[in-house]
């Protein structure tokens, strides 16, 4: 219960967050006037205190709370066997909708020798009790960000490597500009533009082989954390068997009020898209459940109009709906003007705002 945001997504990471936050506050402190004996991390403790976080929020999400509320919570492997029957633990449930949320896991890519590396993804990374001198982060969009620079000001030696030319590659140039100076100034080696091509050992160490524009180098690392999106869990249980639509891009296919191409069954989430976002899927659930409740009557298309995202680095990247990258590439020259009204920077926040406009 929870899923990724409780057990392995947003929580854990904002509790890492806010640990090396606080030593960068702590590094600081004489530029205040403040005297701090230079701090030291103990990462064991840190890792303690995440799980801790963790355990704390866990009730809000149990299957105590949800049973207490009158929904029957049933824990197994489940299967669909046909657009209204769905079979769990030897039992058979008959129901007039289907709602899937399956969610999503981390990208593991084929690159020659991963298998024979220490690696990590944003499903494991929460179980190091020790922490790595040298991080190899491969990805550079908001998992890869958050993580990268967290584990820099707790003492970590990070390279982060990027195969296209700007980190966070949904958002502005510009944006994604401030987002990389605060990550080298927080001690992040960020490398562009490089694929990782290959991974090998010599004398006990660990080493990827980076490439661009046709030149090699070998950059050595204690472990590599993945960070190179989510593929959408829709295997297994039924969804091939009968039947149900996928995208090119692997997720369930949906239409405007959520509907798979049986009517009945409804997907949200990140095994939908396309958003992988928390407070996305449950944006979905509110449309899914209302249509399948309600669907006879009035059905209700998903509004994403005003979808907000963050991006927890320092200094942090927010944004409401469209960004400017996105306004321009939907715009029309004849009909809209893409206006970006104001950048405004601070040490811990920065907000760009874009607005459509019609002549």
């Amino acid at each position: 219960m929870g899923g990724d945001c409780l057990n392995t997504g947003c929580v854990p990471s904002k509790a890492l967050i806010r640990a090396a936050h606080t030593m960068a506050e702590i590094s600081q402190a004489e530029r205040f006037g403040i005297q701090a004996d230079k701090p030291t991390v103990d990462f064991a403790k840190v890792m303690q205190r995440v799980k801790d976080v963790i355990s704390k929020v866990e009730p809000h999400d149990s299957v105590e709370r949800y049973s207490g509320l009158g929904v029957d919570c049933i824990q197994g492997e489940a299967t669909i066997r046909s657009p209204w029957e769905v079979e769990v633990n030897g039992q058979v449930l008959t129901t007039r909708n289907i709602v899937i949320g399956t969610g999503a896991r981390p990208l593991v890519p084929s690159i020659p020798g991963l298998d024979t590396v220490n690696y990590l993804t944003s499903d494991n990374v929460w179980e190091l009790t020790e922490q790595p001198g040298k991080l190899l982060v491969l990805g550079g969009g908001p998992i890869g960000c958050e993580l990268a620079q967290s584990f820099s000001l707790l003492g970590t030696d990070v390279t982060l490597v990027e195969m296209a030319d700007q980190l966070l590659i949904r958002e502005d140039a510009d944006a994604a500009a401030l987002v990389v100076d605060g990550l080298q100034k927080d001690g992040v080696n960020v490398l562009l533009s490089h694929k990782a091509v290959k991974f090998t050992h010599e004398n006990g160490r660990q080493y990827v082989t980076l490439e661009q524009d046709g030149d090699e180098k070998d950059v050595e690392f204690d472990y590599v954390l993945l960070a190179l999106g989510r593929v959408a869990n829709t295997k297994g249980f039924g969804l091939e068997e009968i039947g149900v639509e996928l995208t090119e891009r692997g997720t369930v296919k949906v239409n405007d009020y959520l509907q798979t191409n049986f009517p009945n069954i409804f997907a949200v989430g990140d095994v939908a898209g396309p958003f992988q976002l928390t407070h996305a899927a449950g944006h979905q659930a509110w449309y899914a459940a209302v249509n399948a409740l309600f669907g006879q009557f009035k059905k209700f298309r998903a509004d994403y109009s005003v979808m907000p995202a963050g991006t927890y680095t320092s200094p942090e990247m927010a944004r409401v709906g469209l960004n400017e990258k996105e306004a321009k590439a939907q715009a029309s020259p004849t009909k809209w003007h893409n206006t970006v009204l104001t950048i405004s920077t601070v040490p811990s926040l920065m907000v760009k705002i874009t607005a459509l406009s019609r002549f």
